[in-house]
């Protein structure tokens, strides 16, 4: 596995970073947020139409992997762009075309790749301990009756791909009748919400055991690269404040106590961004994964807790403060390291390979 850049990803990155920074600036993402609104439907479309969104799609002129995914969620993590990329790039669009028949790969991957249409996953259902739970929701003369919970960006996209008994996957347009969409009073300023089907007709897209696990895997790695870097992002905020902040007539990054907390998160981050890209690699080369994603999680969703708390403490009372930036990059991150917790539960899986369970 080489982890080095080739020159068409560095491009990618790069490319990726001057409109991000430009286009979704942290003021943007705080407008969005007071609007209660998911996502910017016009840059949806204009981040589509650089190829972003058909990425790994060949039949509309994608030849990348997820790995490339990831490089791409790290920089949207970076600026904490809100969008529905993680469900419809990672998740969506691979279900879709891997499992779906050629009609609807002909009805939905030419509006997906081009931003038309916006999808997105329904996981969780109440009770579960974990998205990996198998789903209960059962079809019952082709319609769809229950509840899902914590489905992203739900009111703004176009098609739901609800996980369902066998375990299979099925899709429901938005706006078909039965199906009632609310939002949660969720921590994160992205949002979620709770969806009731009341005998909601839909179409069966994959029913092969892998499908559902494997998307589950791609999404968890296009997760943790999204919390990489925005993790990168709070250290460079907590370094910056270091440097500026100043006690007893010297910098705060000066005293030993601040200067190895933003060593012990520049470690984090890089250790955090070697197992995403491994895990992507492994995922996109299909070897078997199961361990690469395990340790990805296991080690990411603590890290980030890691990293959150050494921030806060280098940044003292002014990171609480809803006019400061950290607390945006804090209540996004801590709303997916609990949406895809908990780390236990890949410890044990990490454990089982090992022999130990």
């Amino acid at each position: 596995m080489d982890l080095n850049l080739s020159a068409e990803q560095t491009i990618l990155v790069e490319s990726a970073r001057e409109l991000l920074g430009r286009r979704s600036p942290l003021a943007a993402v705080r407008a969005l947020e007071a609007a209660g609104r998911g996502f910017d439907r016009e840059l949806w479309r204009e981040v589509a139409r650089l190829g972003w969104v058909g990425l790994t799609l060949p039949s509309e002129g994608g030849h990348f992997d997820l790995l490339d995914v990831a490089l791409l969620a790290d920089e949207m993590g970076r600026a904490l762009f809100p969008s529905p990329f993680v469900p419809t790039v990672a998740m969506g669009a691979w279900l879709i075309d891997a499992f779906g028949d050629e009609e609807q790969r002909r009805r939905w991957l030419p509006r997906l790749a081009t931003g038309e249409l916006a999808v997105t996953v329904a996981l969780a259902e109440p009770g579960a301990r974990s998205l990996w739970d198998p789903p209960g929701l059962a079809i019952a003369g082709g319609r769809l009756s229950g509840r899902k919970l914590f489905v992203p960006f739900a009111a703004e996209a176009d098609l739901v791909l609800v996980a369902v008994a066998g375990p299979a996957v099925v899709a429901v347009e938005r706006e078909a009748s039965g199906l009632v969409c609310t939002r949660h009073d969720a921590l994160g300023g992205e949002p979620l919400y709770a969806l009731a089907f009341e005998s909601v007709s839909c179409e069966p897209v994959a029913a092969h055991p892998t499908a559902l696990p494997r998307a589950l895997d791609r999404g968890a790695v296009a997760t943790l690269a999204y919390l990489a870097g925005a993790c990168e992002r709070v250290l460079e905020m907590s370094v910056a404040h270091a440097r500026m902040r100043e006690q007893f007539g010297r910098p705060i990054g000066s005293f030993q106590a601040i200067a190895h907390r933003c060593v012990d998160m520049r470690s984090d981050v890089d250790a955090l961004r070697v197992l995403v890209h491994q895990a992507a690699w492994c995922l996109a080369a299909g070897e078997a994964a199961d361990v690469a994603v395990a340790s990805a999680l296991a080690y990411g969703l603590e890290a980030v807790r890691r990293i959150l708390r050494h921030a806060h403490q280098v940044h003292g009372a002014i990171g609480f403060s809803m006019e400061y930036d950290l607390q945006l990059f804090t209540r996004r991150m801590k709303a997916a390291e609990l949406g895809w917790g908990p780390a236990a539960l890949y410890h044990e899986c990490v454990a089982r390979a090992m022999g130990l369970g």
